[in-house]
């Protein structure tokens, strides 16, 4: 036996994997359930029960106040809609309902008498192709007074 298969379940207990990004690609990370990181995303489950560095956590804090408020701004919406950041927030979201096959099961079934039909809309039966280029404009035509 070895070590490595003792100390797995220890090392493991308390985190969750989940997906995050490290240098703009998508990586492996864990979130921290319990201890004095309780909800933080760290790369290594071993450092949620680590203790905590109060002259970094002091440096850190001096550093982020002399930062360029500007800069903040743009890291945040960098950090939002980032191709990479859209992808994390779809791998982390929960299996849905559908890929254990309770979503039909749940779902009300929709006969056609249930429909609502949309408000002030007309809807023609003969919808014809979409035309490329640009459509001629018929020219408007004048009413003769007698």
């Amino acid at each position: 036996m070895k070590i490595a298969e003792i100390t797995e379940g220890i090392l493991t207990e308390g985190v969750q994997q989940i997906w995050g990004r490290s240098k703009g690609k998508v990586v492996k990370k864990y979130r921290c359930t319990t201890g004095s990181r309780k909800g933080r995303i760290v790369a290594s489950p071993t450092t949620c029960n680590a203790p905590k560095k109060v002259s970094s956590m002091i440096t850190m804090k001096k550093a982020r106040r002399l930062r360029n408020p500007i800069l903040q701004v743009k890291a945040s919406r960098r950090k939002r809609a980032g191709v990479a950041s859209q992808r994390i927030a779809s791998l982390n979201k929960p299996l849905g309902q559908k890929r254990y096959g309770k979503a039909q099961s749940r779902r009300k079934s929709l006969g056609k008498a249930s429909r609502i039909k949309p408000r002030h809309t007309q809807v023609s039966r003969k919808q014809s192709a979409p035309q490329r280029g640009l459509k001629k404009r018929a020219k408007p035509t004048r009413k003769k007074i007698k």
